[in-house]
């Protein structure tokens, strides 16, 4: 590091170099101005000379020296404007020296007005130089970025200016697309609106049927509530008939004695009890029936019961077709995996059998594929029959449950399998015909009651069997009509509960539109 000695030192120097400089330029300066003007001053004797040996000559020799004056004046001429040159010359090289003192006076001035700073070292130089870098660093990258931004700009418009043509086209044909989508959905919604009116109308005829159907209806439900007027009617009067009759068979027991009498009625009453206690349990063990299955008449309950016997004999013979069907499937399928990884290790073995050809592998393959296909169809149907039997054991498990109340103590019912189903059948069989027998027994117990008492009350006692005769007639007819319905609309596959619910709620409306003409008809021979 200099010391603050030597940098004194140094600009003392420096002073001194300076000074020399300007006095060997001062003395140039003197003596370029000497030259100059010894010069002039000879080239002024020398043209007073000239002049002075010209006048005393010319007039003696003027006319013999013309020719030598004249290329003379040339001679001087030429002289004297080499000299004007050269002084035109060293009259600028004398400026621009004046001008570089000038200068360098100025320097000396400068130097000698600025005075060591002691603080103004040559690092904080360093650092104000390295702070001046680091702007100017910074003010070329900002000006490189954005000149970088600025041909990115450039270059994205040049490339929209090359794209925007197609881009335009390609607006024009979306455009020409949605406005022909535009007029396909306006068809559409046309469309829409016409079908729109259209349900509408529809809708209206449909609500004018459902009018004309509830109105129907409430007909009918009237004329059944007439009906069951009248049966009231007749209710009182065989009510009216019996308590007559009661009173006969007292006057009888009356006479015949007071004892005997009043064990007869008692045996007569407590039968009465009996016989209406079982007619509550089997009407309630029937309206249950009915609640499970859909049907309202006895005779059908016993048909469903014996179709849905036969169905499960059917159902269990295909269930063994199709068990024995399947078996024979998976042996063949086995019999053709054989040949086929017979027929695969030959190929890769590279060797055929002897009496093997290309048609034997496509037939293989094609029985296999059949095979296949044959054991898919199996399979189908065997889920089929599972869903059917376990649907068949649950309706069965259900009516079981529903006649759970006519079960004796000593009658014991195994839980619901594969193994008890037929048990389980052979239960609700034995309930139905035991109920069957009841209701056969209450309507012979009846028709020996009305018998009895057809003496007094012989014209209605007549007219109401008569009419009970055709309603059964009505009602044997109207089971053989659903029956018939109900074997037509038998499927291959057997209904859920469900479904067979609705096909019996259909089936009875049908029944019950039929039962309309026939009933009037009955009660137009009854009243003649």
């Amino acid at each position: 590091m200099p010391t603050r000695s030597s940098r004194t030192k140094d600009h003392q120097e420096e002073l001194e170099e300076l000074q020399k400089r300007f006095s060997h330029l001062a003395e140039q300066q003197k003596t370029t101005e000497l030259q100059s003007s010894s010069l002039l001053l000879a080239t002024r004797k020398s043209d007073g000379r000239s002049m002075k040996t010209f006048s005393v000559s010319g007039e003696s020799t003027a006319e013999r020296n013309e020719g030598r004056n004249e290329e003379e004046l040339r001679r001087l001429d030429e002289q004297i404007v080499s000299l004007r040159r050269k002084h035109d010359q060293l009259h600028e090289k004398n400026q621009k020296k004046r001008s570089e003192l000038d200068s360098l006076a100025d320097k000396l001035k400068d130097l000698h007005n600025t005075r060591f700073n002691p603080k103004e070292t040559p690092e904080s130089r360093l650092a104000e130089m390295e702070a001046r870098l680091a702007e100017c660093a910074a003010r070329y990258d900002e000006e490189h970025r954005l000149r970088m931004s600025y041909d990115q700009v450039i270059n994205r418009l040049k490339q929209e200016q090359l794209e925007w043509p197609a881009d335009i086209k390609a607006l024009e044909s979306v455009l020409v697309q949605k406005e022909t989508d535009y007029e396909q959905l306006l068809v559409m919604s046309h469309d829409a609106n016409s079908s729109k009116e259209a349900a509408k109308v529809e809708l209206g005829k449909f609500e004018s049927l459902v009018l004309d159907e509830r109105k129907q209806r409430e007909k009918e439900l009237q004329e059944r509530r007439a009906i069951l007027q009248k049966k009231q009617q007749l209710a009182t009067e065989l009510d009216r008939a019996e308590r007559e009759r009661k009173q006969q068979l007292q006057e009888q027991q009356r006479q015949m004695g007071e004892d005997t009498a009043k064990a007869e009625a008692m045996k007569m009453e407590a039968l009465i009890k009996e016989e209406h206690a079982k007619i509550a349990a089997y009407e309630a063990a029937f309206q249950q029936i009915k609640e499970a299955t859909g049907v309202s008449d006895v005779n059908e309950v016993i048909q469903r019961f014996l179709l849905q016997e036969e169905t499960h004999q059917n159902l269990l013979n295909m269930t063994r077709e199709s068990q024995s069907r399947i078996d024979e499937l998976r042996r063949a399928v086995e019999e053709e995996k054989t040949l086929v990884m017979s027929a695969e290790y030959s190929a890769a073995g590279g060797e055929a059998e002897p009496g093997e050809t290309g048609e034997t592998h496509d037939a293989g393959r094609s029985s296999t594929q059949a095979a296949q296909k044959q054991l898919t169809r199996a399979r189908e149907r065997w889920k089929k029959v599972l869903k059917t039997a376990v649907s068949t054991k649950s309706a069965v498990q259900h009516i079981v449950d529903v006649l759970e109340p006519l079960r004796e103590k000593d009658e014991v019912v195994a839980p619901m399998s594969d193994d008890t189903l037929m048990q389980h059948i052979s239960f609700v069989e034995n309930k139905l015909h035991t109920i069957a027998s009841a209701f056969s027994a209450m309507e012979e117990d009846h028709k020996n009651m009305l018998a009895s008492v057809s003496a007094p009350m012989p014209a209605k006692v007549m007219a109401a069997s008569s009419a009970g005769s055709a309603y059964g007639g009505l009602n044997k007819d109207e089971a053989g009509d659903s029956e018939d319905e109900f074997e037509e609309d038998m499927e291959e596959d057997v209904m859920d509960r469900s479904a067979l619910k609705k096909q019996s709620t259909t089936i009875v409306d049908k029944g019950a539109k039929k039962k309309k003409p026939r009933r009037r008809r009955a009660k137009g021979a009854g009243d003649d």
